[in-house]
């Protein structure tokens, strides 16, 4: 996964290009009922507009809890707060520059 971009390979470390790209937006995770799909720890990516499903099996439960948790985290919010945060961290570099140079502003 980078950014909202879901990258899916047909195995872990398969050196072809990914078979299945999905934009991680406007849609929601929901863990799968194991009984209707017949396999443990799955959980489905749906699509709001076009109602567009995917279901995934992760190897165990706590696999599955860190990609629904990945998952879950809105790209374009986690864009949103790293750009607030941007500045605030240029004014820590700036004051502390300035604070180590001995000069203030």
């Amino acid at each position: 996964m980078k950014a909202n971009l879901l990258f899916v390979y047909n195995k872990r470390d398969d050196s072809e290009p990914p078979f299945l790209l999905l934009i991680i937006e406007d849609c929601f995770i929901e863990i799968c009922d194991e009984n209707k799909v017949s396999k443990d720890f799955t959980f489905e990516i749906k699509y709001k507009t076009t109602g567009k499903s995917y279901i995934f099996a992760a190897e165990d439960f706590r696999a599955l809890e860190r990609w629904v948790s990945l998952l879950t985290i809105t790209p374009i919010d986690y864009m949103l707060l790293s750009k607030q945060s941007f500045p605030e961290q240029i004014e820590r570099v700036e004051n502390s520059d300035q604070t180590s140079s001995g000069t203030e502003r």
